[in-house]
């Protein structure tokens, strides 16, 4: 395989984590998500602390069977380097609580790093996402 087709693969390989990101938020299947990142991994929002994976996997723990999450994606650049890769992406988010409350729109800017683990997959080391309301 060209060096070439090795971008084309890595790149459809990260395209289909965010794409299995927002499938695993719609279900709210956490061993999903948790799969789709590493040990290590930071995420990093406005106004906030960083949030690292135990924090993450609470934070989706107390909306599960609260909120349905819906959303789009509009990749807009990927970049492969060996092992890291790095995406920039709009994001549309909705968040709505399942006893019926308003729906929660965000929108906006994410930049993702992602790494190639030992087994060959790519996983979401860092993610700063810029959402704001919609």
């Amino acid at each position: 395989m060209t060096a070439e087709a090795d971008a084309v693969s890595d790149e459809q390989q990260i395209r289909a984590v965010i794409d299995s990101w927002l499938s695993g938020s719609r279900a709210g299947d956490l061993t999903a998500l948790l799969n789709l990142m590493t040990e290590d991994v930071v995420f990093l929002t406005p106004g906030n602390m960083p949030m690292r994976r135990e924090q993450f996997m609470n934070a989706l723990k107390s909306m599960a069977g609260v909120v349905d999450i819906d959303g789009r994606f509009d990749v807009q650049e990927i970049t492969v380097t060996g092992d890291t890769a790095i995406c920039w992406n709009l994001l549309e988010i909705s968040i709505t609580t399942q006893a019926g409350g308003a729906t929660v729109r965000r929108a906006g800017n994410t930049l993702t790093v992602f790494r190639r683990g030992a087994d060959g997959q790519w996983r979401i080391w860092r993610d700063a996402n810029m959402l704001a309301p919609a």
